[in-house]
């Protein structure tokens, strides 16, 4: 660059940095510039309304937390209290209460909403609860009460449903185990419930029925199958029963009575031998996870007998022996998966000279063409130290409920008779009784009773996985049996009389308590 260019770039550098720094109001010898005025201040704005979050399912709807406590090693699975019998519920005006000994149950879709069916064990009754989309209880009645001529403990419960086990209804199978003792069959649909009618499926016979489970329609076309569990510690015993019916997959009345009959049992070397002819067996014949053949064998005439007739016909025959066959469900993910069977047996306890002192898990697969043969195999055992002395689960105490996916057994225990020193447990079992896991225990709150104490008394009742009906996986529903929570204001919520003089409480009423809650999260 030349020098002439170079002096005008000065030039103009300081002639702009003289501009750049000038204020005319400012200047050096000029007066102040005045202050500007100060703006008037913004108006508040209105307040927004609160938060509210969205309605769902997975939230405490009753006023009492969830009594069940998740064991740490499944902190990924959640639970929401649904329902328990200290809301007062009103509709049309009246008041409605869950009664006490939540046991079976079973959800349908009705609509945009639900019906929630389960049975109250010693309130001798069945109740309907109405849901929202989000699991909220719109209406709720009872469809039984303890006014029913026939009354009886309503155990363990399934709902047939005609999707999945045929048929053009619905219908809730409540399985009766004292005092009376049938099969009722109540329409979980019905507009306006009768009560006190009669529902007994007199076809399927008289027994202390813990739970009737139909199988699915695809896994017999063209035939009924329905198996279950007789809760008996005298006479022949707990029986494994089955009702069978060739004339359509929906036949309830025209069907026959059978009990399961061992062909094979263990040499006691650890071998398998044929059984010898007229001969009657029990479970302490047979040899933990050791397969046998089994038959099903026909009770004559059995639907005219009466539970004491039956108890002498199931003998006659050689019934195998089991020690209170509690509940029976059977693996989901298809027709072939639906043959495999199970059941729990809740054993008697330690010192009462039986076979079975803390109870077992059987799985009984069933032949493909022919439901009335099979195998039977001992999956699950607590005697690792008494009877056998060959079980693999030594904290089980006395398995009732049982509810079986298609990849896992959940072992639901009732402890009330004997126990291990610790609340009921459930436990996630492969399907072939191995790895077993406690999932949860049965919250036991002294608070609660009567006289603010209680020992371990308290037990699951059913199960069920909702989760293809909702939309959201590894979703259940638990019915909770809390036998320690007790109220007078829980007395005849059932709206029937015999629960008011409770036979085995000295005509006492029934004041027990319950809880239905969500379980989110767990595996299927």
């Amino acid at each position: 660059m030349n020098k002439k260019l170079l002096a005008k770039a000065l030039v103009f550098s300081l002639l702009g940095a003289s501009i750049i720094g000038c204020n005319p109001e400012d200047g050096m010898d000029g007066t102040d510039g005045k202050d500007g005025i100060d703006g008037i201040n913004g108006q508040d704005g209105e307040d927004g309304e609160d938060y509210t979050p969205p309605a769902s399912i997975f939230e405490n709807k009753s006023n009492m937390k969830p009594l069940v406590a998740i064991d740490g090693q499944f902190n990924f699975v959640e639970a929401y209290s649904l329902v328990s019998s200290s809301d007062v519920l009103n509709f049309g005006g009246s008041d409605f209460r869950i009664g006490g000994g939540a046991d079976g149950a079973g959800l349908i879709k009705n609509g945009e909403g639900y019906e929630y069916v389960v049975n109250f064990e010693d309130h001798f009754a069945v109740a309907r609860l109405s849901l929202d989309n989000e699991f909220n209880i719109t209406d709720a009645t009872y469809l039984l009460n303890s006014s029913v001529a026939d009354y009886a403990r309503q155990c363990s419960g399934t709902m047939w449903e005609k999707e999945i086990h045929g048929g053009d209804k619905d219908l809730f199978l409540s399985a009766s185990e004292a005092f009376n003792f049938d099969v009722k069959g109540i329409d979980p649909l019905v507009e306006t419930p009768t009560p006190t009618a009669d529902f007994g499926l007199d076809a399927l016979g008289e027994f202390a029925w813990e739970n009737a489970t139909p199988l699915p329609q695809g896994t017999y076309a063209g035939q009924t199958v329905i198996l279950g569990g007789d809760d008996d510690s005298s006479g022949s015993e707990g029986q494994v029963i089955m009702y069978h019916s060739t004339a359509g997959d929906a036949d309830l009345t025209g069907g026959k009575i059978y009990v399961l009959r061992l062909k094979q049992v263990s040499d006691g070397a650890g071998a398998v031998m044929a059984v010898a002819a007229d001969t009657q067996y029990n479970e302490g014949n047979l040899d933990f996870q050791t397969t046998y053949d089994v038959e099903f064998v026909e009770i004559v005439n059995g639907s005219s007998l009466t539970v004491d007739e039956m108890e002498t016909a199931c003998n006659d025959v050689f019934a195998s022996q089991f020690m209170r066959v509690e509940d029976v469900d059977y693996q989901k993910g298809g027709d072939a998966n639906a043959r495999n069977v199970y059941f729990a047996v809740t054993g008697r306890g330690p010192g009462r000279g039986t076979y079975n002192d803390w109870g077992t898990v059987y799985k009984l697969e069933l032949d493909a063409t022919n439901p009335l043969e099979g195998k039977l195999t001992q999956v699950i055992s607590g005697n690792t130290d008494t009877n056998n002395m060959d079980g693999n689960l030594a904290m089980l105490q006395s398995p009732d409920n049982i509810c079986v996916t298609e990849n896992y057994i959940y072992t639901q225990e009732d402890p009330n008779s004997f126990n291990r020193g610790h609340a009921a447990y459930i436990y996630q079992s492969d399907l072939e009784g191995n790895n077993s896991r406690k999932v949860l225990e049965l919250v036991v709150r002294n608070d609660l009773a009567l006289d603010k104490t209680t020992g371990l008394s308290g037990e699951f009742g059913s199960l069920i996985d909702i989760s293809d009906k909702i939309g959201e996986p590894d979703t259940f529903m638990l019915a909770l049996q809390p036998h320690y929570w007790k109220s007078n204001e829980f007395a005849g919520v059932d709206g029937g009389t015999q629960s008011l003089q409770h036979p085995w409480l000295g005509d006492s009423p029934y004041l027990e308590g319950s809880q239905i809650v969500i379980i989110k999260g767990l595996p299927r």
